[in-house]
């Protein structure tokens, strides 16, 4: 007759494990909504991408949540005068700015362009590209203000040190009056020669979060066979007494 042994367990290892094991297995599902999430941003995202090129004068200011990383042209010139800086962008591990360019446009009114990347040293290491005088015409992508969080510092424009976007407050420390509520983002379809680096014209969207989540499940997972293996040591150990 099979005589099945009675486990005993460990008080307190199991009212350590227990909230452990609960902690893990929510973080892992916390990810996969998260993953439902970053998907959905990234089908908008792609569609918006796709969609046919706008012109600026086609954009109505109350659109602006529905139209953010849509296509737009719009012609006129660069005022070199007032460019400004933003801190603390990396190109290929190289630290940075991105060069944001105000662009007075021939139906009226001025837009801030980020135009790219630019190196430390800037503007020492201007190029034709990157003093762009005559009028030309852009294409770029609508982008809205900065996210700020916690691990970004509040922009000084007292002391021209901008950590993010935010157009109302770089409009008015450059003297603008009658300016877009957006920026412009330019991208390029091939690797971009000289200074600033456009950024290349595809869909690059951070999305690990299935990976996330199979790391928090395997932790549970490992978590409950050192739970069980502990006690079939402890009763082999009782055994053998």
């Amino acid at each position: 007759m099979l005589k099945i042994r009675r486990v005993q367990l460990n008080f307190w290892m199991t009212v350590s494990a227990l909230p452990v094991f609960l902690l893990l297995i929510g973080l892992g599902t916390w990810q996969l909504e998260r993953l439902k999430w970053k998907e959905k941003v990234i089908s908008e995202r792609m569609q918006r991408y796709s969609a046919p090129l706008l012109t600026i004068g086609d954009i109505m200011d109350q659109q602006l949540s529905a139209l953010e990383f849509r296509r737009v042209s719009v012609g006129g010139r660069y005022v070199h005068a007032k460019e400004i800086l933003v801190l603390n962008k990396v190109w290929r591990g190289h630290p940075g700015f991105h060069l944001i360019t105000p662009f007075k446009t021939h139906i009226g009114g001025t837009v801030l362009v980020n135009r790219g990347w630019v190196p430390m040293g800037w503007p020492e290491h201007k190029s034709p590209q990157g003093q762009a005088e005559g009028p030309i015409e852009l294409i770029g992508n609508i982008r809205l203000d900065g996210q700020k969080n916690f691990w970004i510092p509040d922009n000084e424009p007292n002391k021209n040190l901008w950590f993010f976007i935010d157009v109302k407050q770089m409009a008015a420390q450059i003297g603008l009056k009658d300016y877009y509520p957006y920026l412009i983002e330019l991208r390029s379809r091939k690797k971009s020669v000289g200074f600033p680096k456009a950024q290349r014209e595809r869909i690059n969207v951070r999305n690990k979060h299935f990976e996330y989540a199979v790391t928090w499940y395997a932790l549970a997972i490992t978590l409950i066979i050192i739970f069980v293996a502990f006690h079939i040591i402890k009763r082999e150990d009782k055994a053998s007494e």
